[in-house]
């Protein structure tokens, strides 16, 4: 056994499938095979089954994932600890964000960690808050900014801010005449809001329980900026983080809250849960930390 082929056992049991894994690794289908096998017969037992077109992850599998995940973690760690031995600050940190987040808060934070460290290549990773910790967890990025309640195993989770949620219709919208809308008015907007199961959908989900509503989705999508297009021109309402429409307000565009119901987000910043974690990341994730906390 050795790190090549946890590597590809990682990536094709993540991934679940050997073509999807070889693209990824740039590696035939046929190799990440024989290394996946060569695995099972060291091993003595099956590591991954192929049903159709799934391969699933057998039990024996999960446990070597596991190990696996932790040992090419240690591993990365150690080149980073080499690295930067007397000040050598090079290599590349990636950062996992909501789109929105990168959009309007976080880039001061990025410039002047690129100034402060320019040979450390920064790339930012964008998505839900599910895709951004499985990309923590499957070391695809070295932390990501996420909204909470969450709970992973193996992650470390530091509460970062309270971001408020607005109501956005268009200014010729009948309702954009108030000051505030009642909770009831949100049952007359269709609403333009996010895909089912992701955190921000099912915070308003509860938010829609709590007030005792049931609101006309119209739409489903997890870009903001088409979210505010779509509302510019008249073809819905929305509920929208107000970072994304108070910088650079639209002159179609109204702002509006619900009497007795303001709404928020939490954002918090989501490391793994290592003993020790590469310098140039722990550096980011301070000058984060500083920036959005207590926001």
């Amino acid at each position: 056994m050795d790190l090549h082929q946890l590597r590809v056992f990682q990536a094709t049991a993540r991934i679940g499938g050997f073509t999807r894994a070889g693209e990824h690794l740039h590696l035939s289908q046929s190799t990440v095979s024989q290394h996946v096998k060569t695995l099972e017969e060291e091993l003595g037992t099956p590591l991954l089954l192929r049903v159709g077109k799934r391969t699933l992850v057998t039990e024996a599998g999960n446990i070597l994932l596991r190990h696996a995940e932790r040992i090419l973690r240690e591993v990365k760690d150690a080149e980073m600890a080499v690295r930067e031995l007397g000040a050598l600050k090079r290599g590349t940190v990636r950062v996992g964000v909501g789109a929105t987040t990168l959009t309007y808060r976080l880039p001061p934070v990025l410039a002047d960690y690129s100034r402060r460290f320019p040979s450390i290549e920064l790339i930012a990773v964008t998505g839900t808050t599910e895709f951004l910790i499985h990309a923590l967890t499957s070391q695809a990025v070295d932390l990501s900014i996420v909204m909470l309640p969450l709970e992973q195993p193996g992650v470390s989770i530091v509460p970062l801010c309270l971001e408020e949620l607005v109501v956005v219709v268009n200014r010729a919208h009948p309702l954009a005449r108030k000051t505030a809308l009642d909770p009831a008015d949100l049952e007359t907007l269709r609403l333009i809001l996010y895909e089912k199961n992701t955190a921000m959908q099912n915070l308003l989900d509860r938010h829609f329980d709590r007030l005792g509503i049931r609101p006309h989705i119209a739409m489903e999508m997890e870009n903001i900026e088409a979210i505010k297009s779509l509302v510019d021109a008249g073809l819905g309402a929305s509920i929208l983080p107000v970072c994304a429409v108070e910088q650079k307000p639209r002159a179609r565009l109204k702002v509006l809250r619900v009497r007795r119901a303001r709404l928020f987000r939490e954002l918090g910043l989501a490391t793994l849960d290592t003993a020790i974690l590469p310098q140039a990341v722990c550096e980011l994730s301070s000058m984060i930390a500083s920036s959005l906390g207590g926001q």
